[in-house]
């Protein structure tokens, strides 16, 4: 099973309690964690590569730091890393006999067993990945895929010989230069509308974040009509694969309370980074967290409204941090 992720050396702690959750989770298969890194030090990858080694299992950490070089044009992330864009790229780094590969972000935590994922038939298209259900359908509309499904990029299985036999890496690249300015997830929305009909949708399952916690499946359903079965939502919300702490929403940030960041942290005491600091200075904004989702709970269509609203300004503010901690 091959494995790939994209990560600087902020995020080696995360790293290490997601690939020692797909270990645990996945005894006797032999795994390849492809790790396109930039900027990690010499003790992260001694740590990486002696810790998880072993013979079911190999660490092969690759530099990217010429990412922005490939891409060969200027592209505002605003508030999201730029590392993310390197997902793009894989054909670039991966070596050309992988054929398959699962893409992670490193905020993932794996919960059982990703045969399942990793042997799916993705019926000829290039990639597979679950729906994002609050996208609705006038940002579709915006993006240009109406009654498409709009998906999350934070777990992808890609069919990388397809990839490479249609030069999509080419293509995809021309489109997010052409047009970068109405991207606002980046690659991710790239994905969703340069393949909007090359995409397999799989099960949330596979990437479980809050948004199926904060909103009914209803109201989710409404947003985006078919997304899944009720059956299925509940079943991945009982117990999901893959966890995604997607947004502000992180367990390694003091004074967080998601459902699942005592995985997190069961995974990460295994690890050389048991001791990884915590991020305090959150306390407030989660307390400030808890009382509007509360109040909002009961009112679904009033909660989706006020976050909407609210991304582009946490973007903003996300955005300005990440130029300041560059700055430094």
């Amino acid at each position: 099973m091959n494995l790939v992720y994209t990560i600087d050396n902020n995020f080696v702690p995360q790293l290490a309690a997601n690939i020692q959750s797909v270990k645990q989770n996945n005894p006797n298969i032999h795994l390849n964690f492809y790790i396109l890194s930039m900027g990690l030090s010499k003790a992260n990858v001694n740590n990486l590569t002696d810790f998880f080694s072993d013979e079911l299992c190999d660490v092969i950490i690759i530099d990217i730091s010429d990412f922005k070089d490939r891409i060969a044009f200027e592209f505002d992330t605003t508030g999201w890393n730029e590392i993310v864009l390197a997902r793009l790229l894989l054909d670039n780094y991966l070596p050309n006999k992988i054929e398959r590969v699962i893409y992670l972000d490193a905020d993932t935590i794996c919960r059982s067993s990703l045969r399942g994922l990793w042997q799916a038939d993705l019926d000829g298209k290039t990639i597979a990945m679950a729906p994002e259900p609050t996208a609705d359908r006038n940002r579709r509309t915006s993006l240009g895929i109406g009654s498409y499904p709009y998906c999350n990029a934070g777990v992808v299985l890609f069919n990388l010989k397809k990839w490479r036999d249609n030069d999509m890496e080419k293509g995809i690249l021309n489109f997010c230069k052409q047009n970068k300015e109405k991207l606002f997830a980046n690659d991710q929305d790239a994905l969703n509308v340069y393949l909007k009909d090359d995409i397999k949708v799989m099960s949330i399952s596979y990437n479980y974040s809050n948004i199926f916690d904060y909103y009914p499946f209803e109201y989710l359903n409404k947003l985006m009509p078919n997304f899944c079965s009720k059956i299925a939502f509940e079943h991945a919300r009982a117990n999901p694969a893959i966890v995604h702490f997607l947004g502000e929403d992180r367990p390694w940030r003091a004074g967080n309370t998601h459902r699942f960041s005592s995985d997190y942290f069961y995974y990460l005491r295994q690890t050389p980074w048991s001791e990884a600091p915590i991020e305090y200075g959150w306390e407030q904004y989660y307390k400030a967290w808890g009382l509007f989702n509360t109040i909002t709970s009961p009112f679904p269509s009033a909660r989706y409204k006020a976050i909407t609203s609210l991304i582009p300004l946490f973007m903003k503010v996300r955005a300005k941090k990440r130029r300041q901690d560059e700055s430094r």
